[in-house]
């Protein structure tokens, strides 16, 4: 139902490969045991091909804590940085998700939020024909808080057939999940390089509103703009009478505002309620999680998570 924590080896890949062409009476994919150079053409270099299965295509994955609520932040501070060999970040427009290498034939490697994106994937579900049972929707349900109360963000390593091939990581049965990993580090790389923070705004007439300084939306709304004169340098005892000045100064004393000084960014930072550095952690498994079976296994098209 979900990929949240996927097969660990590429065998295991293969066996929910092969229990679906088991299931069509197809040949299974076999591992490789020797290997061979092939013919090309003239004046070109001769390539290998083995007597067994070819890996075209392979997703790595690995889930991070980053805290509840700080998905985005730590996204968007990713977002900021060029990852391998020059490779620049695109930041998506919904704020969930960044990747590195879109268009390149060689590799892709994405951040994302993963309740988010199960979220998503739970719209589609429910639109099909079958739709979502009450048990599915439940466990679906649980993962999503879950996800959301640990921070969960996956990187995801998309290594394409040119670079498998550039380095032989492409021969099922010769290659271990050992030989991968030095491909799979420029996400953890750019991490180490940088330090994130959680940063929570909150506007003036909020926090007007929960001091109980005010009791309407329009009062607090009036201070907030005569806040925003007194920031921009005006002298409020210049533009409010007597009475009217001390009512806001009032107000905006409840939050820690004293608009009796003049207004010193470098002393203050009256929009900012709490920031934090975030701590990226790996993700523990929970107990109730429903881990993948090969026996009850049908993906359609062919696409496994290593």
């Amino acid at each position: 139902m979900d990929n949240l924590f996927g097969l660990n080896t590429i065998d295991e890949c293969v066996a929910i490969y092969n229990h679906i062409l088991a299931k069509y009476d197809l040949p299974p994919f076999t591992k490789n045991t020797r290997l061979h150079h092939r013919q090309t053409p003239d004046k070109s270099s001769s390539s290998l091909v083995g007597d067994g299965a070819e890996i075209t295509a392979i997703d790595w994955t690995q889930n991070f804590s980053v805290g509840k609520g700080k998905e985005a932040s730590f996204i968007r501070g990713m977002a900021s940085m060029q990852i391998g060999k020059g490779r620049k970040p695109h930041l998506f427009p919904n704020g969930q998700s960044c990747g590195w290498g879109y268009g390149s034939h060689w590799r892709i490697d994405v951040l994302y939020a993963k309740a988010y994106e199960i979220k998503e994937h739970l719209k589609k579900d429910k639109r099909k024909k079958d739709g979502v049972t009450q048990e599915q929707l439940e466990y679906i349900e649980k993962l999503i808080s879950y996800c959301e109360d640990q921070g969960v963000v996956r990187q995801e390593h998309k290594l394409h057939q040119l670079l498998l091939k550039r380095h032989n990581l492409q021969f099922y049965g010769l290659v271990s999940e050992h030989d991968f990993y030095t491909h799979l580090n420029d996400i953890e790389n750019a991490m180490k390089t940088i330090q994130i923070s959680h940063d929570e705004h909150i506007s003036i007439a909020q926090q007007l509103l929960q001091a109980g300084a005010v009791d309407t939306v329009r009062k607090a709304n009036t201070t907030m703009n005569y806040f925003t004169l007194w920031q921009s340098g005006t002298d409020l005892r210049e533009v409010l009478n007597r009475s009217q000045y001390f009512e806001h100064k009032t107000r905006l004393k409840k939050i820690g505002i004293d608009i009796g000084q003049i207004f010193d960014v470098s002393r203050m930072c009256p929009t900012l309620r709490r920031s934090e550095i975030i701590d990226v952690r790996p993700l523990a498994v929970p107990s109730w999680y429903q881990h993948p079976i090969v026996a009850q296994s049908n993906i359609m098209p062919f696409k496994a998570i290593a």
